[in-house]
């Protein structure tokens, strides 16, 4: 046999307090008595429950919390790594690393536009919104295409590729 539910001991606590009237003292006393018992008890595990939900919860946050920073400190221990692995295969003339499980070679990134001086940048690279912004995409084709843009300049870093 199961304990009642929660819901179903606050439905006969209401229906006994609404039929209160036909009964004697003594008869209420004991009625509200066991109802009482029994509902606080059933309300007092709910919340020890719902506590139990709140420290686990917690403690998934927690461990979140710590797996964002160890992943955070492992992405930045690769950075370092790759910058490690390129400064010396080009410091070496390097290029390219072949073996049997693993192949690593020196490659150039796209090019990217490095402002220097914003002031500089005339009006035709600028893109007007609500806020003024530079049209660093527009900046990049006329620099590819050879023209002289005050305030900028074309760029190509590398990177190191693991296959």
């Amino acid at each position: 046999m199961s304990l009642p539910s929660l819901y179903e001991l606050a439905d006969e606590f209401k229906e006994a307090l609404e039929n209160l009237t036909d009964l004697d003292d003594q008869s209420v006393k004991d009625t509200l008595e066991s109802l009482e018992g029994e509902f606080k008890l059933k309300t007092t595990n709910v919340a020890k429950y719902i506590k139990n939900l709140e420290h686990a919860a917690s403690g998934i946050k927690e461990v979140e919390s710590r797996q964002h920073k160890r992943r955070t400190s492992i992405e930045s221990k690769i950075k370092h790594l790759k910058e490690y692995l390129r400064y010396n295969l080009e410091k070496t003339n390097t290029q390219k690393i072949e073996s049997s499980e693993i192949t690593i070679t020196i490659q150039n990134n796209p090019h990217k536009v490095v402002i220097t001086n914003e002031k500089d940048i005339p009006r035709d690279f600028l893109e007007t919104k609500e806020v003024q912004s530079i049209d660093k995409t527009k900046i990049k084709e006329a620099l590819k295409n050879g023209e002289n843009i005050p305030g900028c300049e074309l760029v190509q870093e590398k990177r190191v590729s693991i296959k």
